[in-house]
């Protein structure tokens, strides 16, 4: 009973440990447009195309005009 006890501890750590190594990888940014009429799924759309595979996630951020941002995992 220990040694299942024991083994199973020990999966649960792996397995947290793979985990947290995956997700802790760092967010990149990137402007797509810089145009002043930012559409949300038009820029989700273009982060999707450009960074297939790295999560990407696009959205419209207002700082001085309306531009696109797209946010990304930087290592894959």
């Amino acid at each position: 009973m220990t040694k299942t006890n024991i083994l199973a501890i020990f999966m649960i750590i792996l397995v947290l440990g793979m985990v947290a190594n995956e997700t802790e990888g760092k967010v990149c940014r990137e402007y797509i447009t810089e145009e002043d009429n930012c559409e949300s799924m038009v820029c989700a759309t273009q982060c999707s195309e450009k960074w297939r595979g790295f999560n990407p996630f696009g959205e419209c951020k207002s700082v001085t005009e309306k531009i696109c941002i797209c946010s990304y995992n930087c290592q894959k």
